[in-house]
């Protein structure tokens, strides 16, 4: 847990606005996870709906979060920067909102950072597409077998094989090092 004392392993960044549809599911999956050493730092760009309250809701519940809300909306940017500048962990994470965590994710990204020394910068792992009921929208990327291992010998075909079977964006809600991304 953390404390005014100790700062954990991992930050949790999570930029919202307007976001109670999936907020509380979110928050969740990630105060469920099997890796504990870790903080949630919530910015609230403003919202106009229920998201304030669910978010005092989770303060209260699990002293690992802490909340604050901007009195007018800055902008995306302007919130996943915030969420950054507020913490000090070794290691960040951005949540979305309306993004679900399985149970070991936190604990598979951190030891993946652990062990691959400080070369390595971010880990991340699959992720799977879901519709506002949690049901698979995009097929399991890994089910052809061939996923990593195109079979071109052409780069650029390999290239657009791989860019097309998964989310880009799977990567920037992986765990980072903070030095690391600091500058960028």
């Amino acid at each position: 847990m953390t404390t005014a004392s100790r700062t954990p392993k991992l930050s949790i960044g999570l930029p919202v606005y307007n976001g109670e549809n999936y907020l509380a599911e979110a928050l969740e999956s990630l105060i469920d996870q099997s890796f504990e050493d870790f903080e949630i730092f919530i910015s609230d760009n403003a919202s106009t709906d229920g998201t304030q309250e669910i978010c005092e809701t989770y303060c209260q519940k699990d002293t690992r979060i802490r909340y604050s809300r901007l009195s007018e909306n800055r902008g995306a940017a302007y919130n996943y920067n915030r969420v950054f500048e507020e913490t000090s962990s070794a290691y960040f994470k951005w949540a979305a909102h309306d993004d679900l965590c399985l149970p070991h994710f936190l604990e598979t990204c951190v030891k993946a950072l652990d062990a691959a020394g400080p070369g390595t910068v971010l880990s991340y792992t699959t992720a799977t597409t879901i519709d506002a009921d949690g049901e698979p929208i995009i097929p399991d990327p890994y089910a052809s077998g061939d996923f990593l291992y195109p079979r071109s010998k052409f780069a650029p075909v390999r290239v657009v094989h791989t860019l097309r079977r998964m989310s880009l964006v799977n990567s920037v809600f992986g765990v980072i090092r903070r030095d690391a991304l600091a500058k960028t």
